[in-house]
């Protein structure tokens, strides 16, 4: 019997995804760093597994969200690890990002920076 593929509701929330973009002043001197947000996902908030901590306590940080999100193509060869996230004026760096096995949904495991500066 097949299994009949279903569209899962994101309703938590939104979340941007981007690069940091250094600021410099007229002189070139470095003064901070500006969130540069380049799309926009629907996510659901997902529990945290016991193998989800230790993967990221491995990679030297801790897990503070978890999050799923659909798999959009133009995401398909980016690097998604690189990418900072914004969720309601909160910045996360992405330890790490998983898909599912018919790459239909993106996993992105979440530490907490602080307050975004857009």
């Amino acid at each position: 019997m097949a299994t009949k593929l279903y569209r899962e509701t994101l309703n938590d929330g939104f979340l941007q995804y981007g690069h940091k973009q250094t600021q410099r002043s007229y002189t070139g001197k470095r003064i901070g760093e500006i969130f540069n947000p380049e799309g926009k996902l629907a996510f659901k908030e997902m529990s945290c597994r016991d193998s989800d901590y230790q993967m990221v306590g491995i990679l030297g940080a801790s897990l503070d969200l978890k999050v799923k999100t659909l798999y959009p193509p133009s995401l398909r060869n980016v690097n998604k690890d690189k990418f900072k996230v914004v969720i309601n004026a909160v910045e996360y760096d992405v330890i790490k990002v998983d898909s599912d096995s018919e790459k239909i949904y993106l996993y992105f495991y979440l530490q907490e920076v602080g307050v975004a500066n857009e």
